[in-house]
């Protein structure tokens, strides 16, 4: 048989081998380039995100800085992680330890978060002082699209936290745990700038209540609510609740309950802002475990005993017979309008903080 009706076997078999490596490093040159255009992005939209936080009178540095991931992540390391800012008139800093993101390249809109403790808060005032808290665990997330943030959570466990001022240390919290769930309202609720919100907390002890109740016991909260016409852009706080206010603006709780020792605390109701600044609304709050509250309360000595007995008797006077979880409470309905919060209409109403100065 001649020789030359053989020779393409060769070319077709090392057209089988060649064709496949090029085609891959074709595909790993194009990726290699996809990645280095996302971390560029990210590195610039890190870049706005800190020239926005100084004009808010934030100045967030990072000691050491780096990107990378590649080829499947985008990964930024801030470690020794500072913020300097003033909020009314009095100048603070933050410092911790190490903050890191991380977002998958082809879904750079979803970011997880991780903070590595400690972190410390000084207020630089004449009578600063210095808030120092550690955790075991520090997580967040949130994935954001260009009409705003779509949802976010916060998750930190095994919290614990010191306040200082001068030589005198005070512990603030024990074994805390802290969950918080926002994301776009869906159903009924759905509409531009509503979210539903989630949060869950529980301490083995918090001193200052302990400390004002006279013995330390745990503490779970829950809360669940809807927020509707808010905007979570970046912006001051007092611009925010004003515009908020503006737009009417609505918090619907669900469920607020405080739960320590024998006592709880429920509270059902919607609250906004007038343009005012003011809080306004109508919640009703149940309480169980008032006589126990009331005698740890004559017990710690922090009030005086005539106001323990008149919440055990004056509270079922105000409100009415109920149950929280099958425990015995009074249900208590508060009117909060013209900056006071009332509980029936013959009694003097408790003043309240003005949130925000009308423009």
């Amino acid at each position: 048989m001649p020789t030359d009706l053989i020779n393409p076997a060769p070319r077709r078999s090392s057209r089988r081998i060649y064709l496949p490596t090029i085609l891959f490093a074709l595909i790993a040159i194009a990726w290699s380039g996809f990645w280095w255009y996302a971390s560029t992005r990210l590195e610039a939209e890190w870049g706005r995100f800190l020239a926005k936080q100084a004009e808010l009178g934030r100045q967030i540095k990072c000691g050491e800085q780096t990107i990378g991931g590649y080829p499947f992540r985008l990964e930024m390391h801030c470690g020794q992680a500072t913020v300097e800012s003033v909020r009314a008139n009095r100048p603070f800093s933050a410092a911790l330890a190490e903050v890191n993101a991380v977002a998958q390249v082809y879904q750079p809109n979803k970011v997880l978060l991780q903070a590595k403790g400690p972190v410390t808060l000084v207020d630089k005032s004449d009578a600063g002082a210095t808030l120092t808290a550690d955790w075991k665990s520090a997580e967040a997330s949130m994935s954001i699209w260009t009409s705003g943030p779509q949802n976010a959570a916060v998750v930190i466990k095994g919290l614990s936290g010191t306040v200082k001022r001068g030589d005198q240390a005070v512990n603030l919290v024990e074994e805390g745990n802290v969950e918080v769930h926002i994301r776009l309202a869906e159903g009924t609720n759905a509409a531009p700038g509503a979210y539903d919100l989630a949060a869950d907390v529980d301490a083995k002890a918090i001193a200052p209540l302990d400390d004002f109740l006279g013995a330390p016991s745990p503490m779970k909260g829950t809360f669940r609510g809807v927020i509707t016409k808010i905007d979570l852009r970046p912006m001051p706080m007092p611009e925010r609740l004003r515009d908020w206010a503006a737009a009417g603006g609505t918090l619907t709780i669900t469920q607020a309950q405080v739960e320590r020792g024998p006592s709880v605390v429920k509270a059902t109701g919607t609250v906004g802002l007038e343009t005012s600044g003011f809080p306004s609304g109508d919640v009703t709050v149940a309480l169980a475990g008032v006589p126990e509250l009331a005698q740890t309360l004559k017990q710690s000595g922090r009030v005086p005993d005539m106001v323990a007995t008149t919440l055990t008797v004056g509270l079922p006077v105000l409100g009415k017979p109920t149950n929280i979880d099958g425990k015995a409470a009074v249900e208590v309905p508060l009117t909060i309008a013209d900056g006071k919060i009332r509980a029936g209409a013959f009694l003097p109403g408790l003043k309240l903080p003005r949130l925000f100065v009308p423009e």
